[in-house]
């Protein structure tokens, strides 16, 4: 069994909507609202995602009160290892992934990161600026907020070295061919994939009086009741891609985050060429599908064909009919006339005319016709 963080996932959810963020609990949309209502978390209301979008102003983020629940609601059950067969199974590597995971295992292509911030990178030098005038977390955390900068919730504390391990690992990104993307959120792009990357540091909660800047932003939005709970920062840096399906470094008592850049690289790129295989994969059966269509409505086309052919037979077939119909009453026609005396020259004209009728409806001989064989097309008489 493991237990929920509520503070993550508070946070996620207020970060993300609510359909990005339950694929990572293997929920629905509607299953993560009903986890969040039982385990308590206030989630954004109807409408809060198109009004941020719209740059329209928004309820910040509230604070995670107290669990008053059950108990057996904050754990949910781990995955199930999958025991190990006792016939060795050979992973088939991606050749993407294993001429990165080659590269990364050099000892001449580790990262090391500088004891002091010398000739930083842009985006270090943008979210440094940005965090002197920083934006409080629900944990009293400080991050840059909206402006173009690196995802970075840290204390002050921790502030210089994370932004020497940035400045090292987003260096070493851009000389591995990768960009590193800043905008409403800290990305980069592998492969044509963009991965999530943070830096976060976790917080203990303590019961103490929140501190002056805490109470001052409480007393603006107007709560009606302040909590006596307080975040104390761990001084545990961890650094994630993608939320951590990406990839998760983080500081363990033999290994700092200095040490594992390159690894998180390797769990980036990982993650990467999963994703751009599945890209790859849906291309190539879209690529399927298309054909399948293609070549079904080609198929279409010659039943179309085929049936219009049958058609024009079977109005042969009609006309055919119909022409020897004509001839069988002209000749009766014909002998009732001559039975009562010669025939007139009228009634000659007639005989004449009705039996070219025929020869123009059978379609065995063809016989043209001056006026039915016309395409008389009569004008609008408004002139349009």
């Amino acid at each position: 069994m493991e237990q929920y963080d509520r503070g993550v996932l508070l946070e996620q959810v207020w970060t993300d909507p609510v359909s990005v963020v339950a694929p990572k609990y293997g929920l629905s949309d509607v299953g993560l609202k009903k986890l969040c209502a039982r385990l308590q978390i206030p989630t954004p209301m109807r409408g809060y995602w198109a009004k941020r979008k719209a740059g329209k102003r928004v309820p910040p983020q509230p604070q995670l009160r107290d669990y008053t629940g059950p108990p057996r609601y904050l754990w949910h059950h781990a995955p199930v290892p999958v025991p190990h067969s006792k016939v060795p199974v050979i992973e088939s590597v991606d050749p993407r992934l294993q001429a990165v995971i080659e590269y990364e295992q050099q000892p001449s292509h580790r990262i090391r990161v500088a004891e002091r911030l010398t000739n930083p990178h842009a985006h270090v030098v943008q979210t440094r600026e940005a965090l002197l005038h920083p934006v409080l977390d629900q944990r009293g955390m400080p991050f840059p907020g909206r402006q173009r900068a690196l995802d970075m919730k840290v204390s002050a504390a921790m502030q210089p070295r994370v932004l020497r391990i940035a400045d090292a690992l987003i260096k070493a990104f851009e000389t591995r061919g990768y960009t590193v993307l800043i905008g409403d959120r800290c990305n980069v792009e592998i492969f044509g994939i963009q991965i999530g990357l943070r830096f976060f540091e976790p917080t203990k909660r303590s019961e103490s009086s929140p501190p002056p800047r805490t109470l001052a932003r409480n007393e603006r939005i107007n709560w009606s009741s302040i909590s006596s709970s307080q975040y104390v920062p761990t001084g545990q840096l961890h650094v994630l891609g993608d939320e951590g399906y990406g990839g998760k470094i983080m500081d363990s008592t033999h290994t700092p985050v200095e040490q594992q850049l390159n690894k998180l690289i390797i769990m980036m790129v990982r993650r990467a060429v999963e994703l751009l295989i599945g890209r790859e994969e849906r291309a190539i059966a879209e690529v399927g599908r298309r054909q399948q269509r293609d070549e079904a409505l080609a198929k279409k086309a010659e039943q179309d064909a085929e049936r219009e052919k049958l058609q024009r037979l079977e109005d042969d077939a009609h006309n055919w009919r119909r022409a020897n119909a004509l001839r069988e009453y002209l000749v009766e026609l014909e002998t009732v006339t001559y039975g009562a005396g010669a025939p007139t020259q009228v009634q000659l004209a007639y005989l004449e005319w009705a039996k070219a009728k025929a020869d123009w409806l059978d379609p065995l001989i063809h016989k043209s016709d001056g006026l039915l064989d016309l395409d008389i097309k009569i004008p609008n008489q408004y002139g349009w």
